[in-house]
């Protein structure tokens, strides 16, 4: 009896079913007739004999011939699918701290994501177009493992060059310009946790270079391809110019990213906030990075200074360019490798640095940070091992060249910054012989933006970009010290004598107690 109905009364006549059965001669085989089992039965609309379905029909296979699945070409692959290793285990056991760490790095990344580090996706996305930026950081939840990284970042690129393909073939130039700028970038990410040169890492370059030159070619600036010389090679980069240059001599920034970063990503797919201060760019992918480390050459800090003069004559020889207004700027460890170029090269109008790598020997970057970082360092300077890149750290170090730097300087760094101890920029400061800015962030890490100081302060790339604009007009520069508090509130005072960091309190321990605004613990 069917549940939820009241019994029938005995003799009343069945309720009409709303499917009738058919006719035992037009009943397929593959139905059983119905079992009646007195009205009751006959009188439920429930029958299982009449939900039953056919198996379906399959394709007789010739004899002998294997099962084959076949994709759509109209349902790409999910992005995100567990990969093997982008690189073979007897380089990845190299690093001790990376053999020993690996399955912890796997658990942090399953939690976390590809941002376990640094904030990745958002400075991948940051210099694409809005429309761009959603898809990538959209990855958050779909990288799982270290290995995973490397094609997923290249899958997306590879998405985003379609798509321009194409709304190229149907004449949306923009849209199509916009689309490769993205793919260079991705392609480009996805070269950095392959610390080996493999066939992968050559085809992601191969890639980033064709999509950035078709990007080139529809960007709403002149971009030209450039090469650097370089103890008897070539580095290779590009020279921006701002959107509407119709001649004259601009200033121009020679400027260098960082080690997990290469020269596509420096200067923004539009609205750059360097070319709309009417700056040239040369952004150069020196030894050790991006374009140079897939060519073979290698970071040695015993010859890098030597990129300081190679560079500068190249950007002082363009037409576009004012000799006088030449400067240099870094990020995060380009903040050491234009420190270096700077003091090799007194010609540079101003040095501008931000996210400082300046400790001695790199050691909280390579023995507290991510084991990432070490590997990665294996693979810049070419050693062959932990031994040989031990030997090399010591003569990665600011200090010796702090004296030369006669230029206007300007240091940004997080009060917080995990990768280089801030009383080593100090001590690096005071003993800097030209007129300089320090400004910090407080409570902030090593890459900024995850602090109230930064979101509630003026932006810092805005302020090092006013900073440098201001040296280009010829304005006078007084040596101070800033800071900027979790209220967004910026103290500068007179840089003084020689200073030290009070650590905790970089307004100064006098200040914690202080009922003079909310300055106190900053």
């Amino acid at each position: 009896m069917c549940a939820g109905r009241p019994p029938m009364r005995c003799g009343a006549a069945p309720r009409p079913s709303s499917r009738r059965s058919p006719p035992s001669s037009r009943r397929p085989s593959w139905r059983p007739r119905p079992q009646r089992r007195g009205r009751d039965r006959a009188a439920c609309p429930y029958d299982p004999g009449r939900r039953r379905r056919p198996p379906p029909r399959r394709a007789a296979r010739p004899p002998g011939t294997r099962h084959r699945v076949t994709r759509s070409l109209r349902r790409p692959a999910p992005i995100g699918v567990r990969s093997m290793p982008s690189v073979p285990y007897d380089l990845q056991r190299r690093v001790g701290r990376f053999r020993d760490q690996r399955w912890l790095l796997d658990a942090v990344v399953r939690l976390v994501g590809p941002e376990f580090d640094q904030s990745r996706l958002h400075y991948l996305a940051a210099p694409m177009s809005p429309d761009f930026q959603g898809a990538v950081m959209g990855l958050q939840g779909q990288i799982k493992r270290w290995d995973d990284i490397a094609p997923t970042f290249a899958g997306l690129a590879r998405r985003f060059e379609l798509q321009a393909r194409a709304a190229l073939a149907q004449g949306h130039a923009v849209t199509a310009g916009d689309g490769f700028f993205a793919a260079a970038v991705m392609y480009g990410g996805a070269q950095w946790p392959i610390f080996a040169d493999t066939d992968l890492l050559q085809a992601l370059e191969r890639k980033k270079a064709e999509c950035y030159a078709a990007y080139a070619e529809r960007a709403d600036h002149r971009i030209d391809a450039v090469e650097v010389p370089f103890r008897g090679r070539t580095l290779a980069a590009h020279l921006h110019l701002p959107p509407g240059y119709a001649g004259g001599e601009l200033p121009c920034l020679v400027m260098i990213e960082g080690m997990d970063a290469f020269k596509e990503l420096a200067i923004f797919a539009s609205a750059d906030r360097f070319l709309r201060r009417g700056f040239a760019c040369l952004v150069i992918d020196g030894p050790g990075q991006g374009t140079a480390l897939a060519r073979g050459i290698a970071f040695d800090p015993a010859t890098y200074g030597e990129l300081g003069p190679a560079a500068f004559d190249v950007a002082a020889a363009r037409p576009e360019v004012d000799a006088a207004r030449i400067m240099a700027w870094g990020l995060s460890f380009g903040s050491y490798w234009a420190t270096v170029m700077a003091a090799h090269e007194p010609r540079f109008a101003a040095c501008a640095v931000m996210y400082t790598c300046f400790h001695p020997g790199n050691w909280p970057l390579l023995e507290m940070a991510s084991p990432s970082f070490r590997q990665r360092m294996m693979f810049m300077t070419g050693a062959a091992d932990e031994a040989a890149l031990e030997a090399l750290m010591p003569a990665m170090d600011v200090r010796p060249l702090s004296a030369k730097l006669a230029m206007p300087y300007f240091v940004m760094a997080g009060e917080d910054d995990s990768l280089s101890d801030l009383g080593f920029t100090i001590a690096h400061l005071n003993a800097v012989t030209g007129p300089k800015t320090l400004v910090l962030y407080a409570g902030e890490e090593h890459g900024m933006g995850g602090s109230r100081s930064s979101q509630l302060g003026t932006p810092f790339f805005l302020l090092i970009a006013d900073w440098l604009a201001d040296r280009a007009a010829g304005q006078p520069l007084d040596s101070t010290y800033n800071v900027v508090d979790r209220t967004g509130r910026l103290h500068a005072e007179p840089w003084g004598g020689t200073r030290t960091l009070q650590y905790g309190a970089p307004l100064g321990v006098d200040q914690l107690w202080s009922d003079d605004g909310p300055v106190g613990l900053s």
